[in-house]
């Protein structure tokens, strides 16, 4: 059955509605009509059985015939910061990174990334990166969005607060795995993975990250584009921590 995404303030109305490109979709892609029933879901866990109970203008409304609470988030909550590399590469991290439970974005310039990437143009970006987001979540079925946030320098998200166990993929470490981390922290906070843009950190970038407590690790002797090491990371630490190695 199609999956939809409505907001959690609009869920809880007499009528649930959309608008926007999520009712265009509904109605001139799937072409659903007035009858029709759908799975919705409002980023809280929880997806409601519902009918297409009108269609006014720009606006789809929906009758909840039922609820149910699905939790299809990974255990292991990976934050992951992301460097602000050419569109598609970028856009495609996106999506994966949803798919594969990535729990929270967080792209960041460094010395190597795209420095001419400005505020104004991030902005204009958001709202389609948020959609392919969306889309992600509809077709893998998660009922919680990933968190999207604001593009910012690398040395100031590195010193957030992101997580207990930090790790970041480096082309010259030669002494350390992942499989050789021995991690027996609690769950609950988040793993932050940090993967560089193309051409990779700099020295300095390395240095700077493992002041604020990051940890290198290799992914083999192969050099791997940043989208490439970007979903191996994640696969890796869902299947060594995250539900990707557990039985269903």
């Amino acid at each position: 059955m199609h999956r939809f995404f409505v907001p959690p303030e609009q869920i809880n109305l007499s009528s649930p509605w959309v608008s926007g490109q999520e009712a265009r979709h509904l109605t001139k892609v799937m072409r659903m009509k007035t009858g029709d029933r759908v799975i919705l879901f409002d980023n809280t866990n929880r997806e409601y059985a519902a009918r297409i109970s009108d269609i006014i203008g720009d606006k789809v409304y929906f009758t909840i015939e039922d609820q149910k609470t699905m939790v299809r988030e990974s255990n292991l909550r990976i934050s992951l910061g992301l460097p602000l590399i050419r569109h598609q590469p970028f856009e495609w991290i996106l999506q994966k990174g949803t798919e594969l439970g990535v729990a929270a974005f967080h792209p960041f310039y460094s010395g190597r990334s795209r420095r001419d990437f400005g505020k104004m143009e991030a902005a204009g970006k958001r709202a389609r990166w948020e959609r392919i987001i969306i889309e992600a979540a509809k077709q893998c079925e998660r009922n919680v969005l990933p968190e999207l946030n604001e593009p910012i320098p690398f040395d100031q998200l590195i010193a957030q607060d992101l997580g207990e166990l930090k790790i970041i993929p480096y082309e010259q470490e030669a002494s350390r795995t992942l499989a050789e981390l021995e991690w027996t922290g609690s769950l609950q906070n988040p793993v932050c993975a940090m993967v560089g843009p193309e051409g990779g950190f700099r020295k300095e970038e390395i240095e700077q990250a493992r002041e604020k407590g990051f940890i290198t690790v290799s992914l083999g002797p192969r050099i791997l584009r940043s989208e490439t090491a970007t979903l191996a990371l994640v696969c890796l630490l869902q299947y060594r921590w995250g539900d990707m190695g557990q039985r269903r």
